[in-house]
This record gives structure tokens, C-alpha cells and sequence, in this order.
């Protein structure tokens, strides 16, 4: 197999692989990259209508990964109770994604201390659901954002630009647990520091 063979090949398992992706910025990235490698295969095999096609596809993906990157997204937080009418269809809908990514939640019939829809863009973009450990600490029973909005902002906007609402409920520390390194990277990257690891389940802390 020729090096030109094995770029058209890997080119062509890019874009297999980026029609897989939930998330639309990382099915963006990936289609990108595929079409770079197949500009290059069209090129070196001297067919330029493929490099000429695949050249206008990523100016595409680039236009609109920027414009999902750096365009202003509108967030709101809304409280949520255990019985409003939105939430356990929510939870019903994405009950095999929530089952993948929090395997140990289970919707409780009793009022979380905090509970909130996320809305982006006027959009429900996530729930967010915790309970009162006592001492002004609060742990997080579920923290699920739907997979095209799984950029880490909806994360920001609850943890960083909200803090204060924790803050105004009397808390002083949120603590989460997990057990993937997706779940973990997210954690770290809202502002979470590990705290303790046991039996590959990491305790992740942010102070208020």
C-alpha cells in the first residue's frame, strides 16, 4: 500500500469517525481534518476537482467552528421542582446517555437543595441536580449537559458566572464525584480539584 493510498484511507476513517460525534463542534474538527488529508490525496493523485471540493468543505467547518467558538450564546438558569412537568421527560429522553455518564443517579422523589434547568440560547441545555450534605457543602447528584452542548460553556456559565447562587444558599463547597476521565476533564476544567481517588472513583471539590 502507498503512502497516497494510506492518507485516502485514513482521510476516509476521519470522516467516518466524525459522523459519530455528538457534539457539533467536534464533528466540525474531524470533518476538517479529513477533508485537509483528502485535499492532499486529491492533489497527489492529480485529481483536483476531490482537492478543490474538500478545500471548500473545511473553509465551511472552519467558518462555523469559529462561529460556535467566539459567537455570544445566551444562558439562563431556571430553579426546577421534582414535580415541574419539564423534567422527568427530560430525564426520560436522555435516560441512556444520563445511565452512561452517571451510572449511580436515580431520580429521587424527595426536593433537591438545588435544581436547575440550563437554558442556552432558549434552548434546555442541561439539568442540574444536587443535595445538602450539611457544614455548607453540596454534593452534586447530576450535572448532565445534552451532547451538542457539550463545550464546557454551559459548565462555565453554572460554576463560574452563577457561583454566587450557591454562595447566596448558604454553600460554601460543591463536591462531585466521578468515575471516567471525560467526566473528570470537565470537572478540572469548570474550576474542580481532585481531592481524593478510590477505586478509580475521583472526589472533586470547588470552593465558593
Amino acid at each position: 500500500m502507498s503512502n497516497v493510498e494510506i492518507i485516502g484511507y485514513v482521510a476516509s476513517g476521519l470522516l467516518l469517525l466524525a459522523m459519530m460525534m455528538t457534539s457539533v463542534i467536534k464533528l466540525r474538527i474531524l470533518n476538517t481534518i479529513g477533508c485537509i488529508l483528502y485535499i492532499i490525496y486529491g492533489l497527489k493523485i492529480g485529481s483536483y476537482p476531490v482537492a478543490l471540493m474538500n478545500c471548500a468543505i473545511a473553509c465551511v467547518n472552519i467558518v462555523h467552528i469559529t462561529k460556535g467558538l467566539f459567537s455570544k450564546h445566551t444562558f439562563r438558569l431556571l430553579s426546577i421542582k421534582n414535580d415541574d412537568s419539564l423534567v422527568e421527560p427530560f430525564l426520560e429522553h436522555y435516560k441512556a446517555d444520563i445511565d452512561k455518564n452517571f451510572p449511580e443517579f436515580t431520580f429521587s422523589g424527595h426536593p433537591y437543595a438545588c435544581s436547575f434547568m440550563i437554558v442556552r440560547n432558549m434552548s434546555v441545555a442541561g439539568i442540574f441536580l444536587a443535595n445538602d450534605m450539611g457544614n455548607g457543602t453540596l454534593l452534586v447528584e447530576l450535572d448532565y449537559v445534552i451532547p451538542m452542548y457539550r463545550d464546557s460553556k454551559v459548565g462555565k456559565f453554572l460554576f463560574e458566572t452563577n457561583r454566587g447562587v450557591f454562595k447566596d444558599n448558604g454553600f460554601k463547597k460543591i463536591v462531585a464525584l466521578s468515575g471516567s476521565k471525560y467526566h473528570a476533564r470537565y470537572l478540572q476544567h469548570v474550576g474542580f480539584q481532585e481531592v481524593s481517588n478510590t477505586e478509580g472513583v475521583g472526589t472533586y471539590e470547588l470552593t465558593i
